[in-house]
């Protein structure tokens, strides 16, 4: 479906943190994470999950901070289908350091388009979906701002909108030594 556009607004509550709103023809859609209730336990997988009225049931599972999971040794899984992810840690650009997704016979790249949380776009062949920030809503944070381009479908999205719940920042090449700097302090791995 091409050429549609809609906004989803953060949220914030005692256990949970994402973003919410209409989908379009997809209804109401929420997607979220569960926050933690206790201090950051090393190599404890946690999840981002996506519900929403019409549109598949999404999940990403992995490593991170907080509740929030992040792309590092990330599975993905969409209507009970798994995917898989990858992306290069050493990249020093975002294009290099973008999230590689296969999943059931279609290839995606997800990558940072500007600046950090702002601007990310999944794309596969003939299919692209932008997310930019949108207004401030006070005490929790920029509305999401969604647009599709081209032969965008139901996993299509599902697969964007999960990724809003996720923490994204070891995309980025800006905030990625940082992110390096967890990852090997918490992770046996480095």
């Amino acid at each position: 479906m091409s050429g549609l556009t809609f906004e989803l607004e953060p949220f914030r509550n005692e256990a949970q943190e994402g973003f919410r709103g209409v989908a379009g023809p997809y209804g109401d859609t929420m997607a979220y994470y569960v926050k933690s209730v206790r201090d950051h336990q090393p190599n404890a997988t946690l999840r981002a999950q996506l519900v929403s009225e019409h549109l598949p049931e999404a999940h990403v599972d992995g490593i991170g901070m907080g509740g929030q999971p992040s792309p590092y040794k990330a599975t993905l899984e969409v209507d009970g289908i798994t995917g898989k992810l990858k992306y290069n840690s050493y990249g020093l650009t975002r294009a290099a350091r973008a999230l590689h997704i296969t999943y059931a016979d279609r290839t995606y790249t997800y990558a940072y388009t500007r600046t950090l949380r702002t601007d990310t776009e999944l794309r596969r062949r003939g299919a692209r979906i932008t997310l930019t920030n949108g207004r401030r809503i006070r005490g929790t944070g920029q509305v999401r701002k969604v647009t599709t381009h081209g032969d965008t479908d139901e996993v299509d999205l599902a697969i964007a909108l999960v990724f809003e719940a996720v923490a994204t920042d070891p995309l980025d090449p800006t905030a990625a030594p940082l992110y390096g700097l967890f990852r090997s302090d918490t992770n046996g791995d480095g």
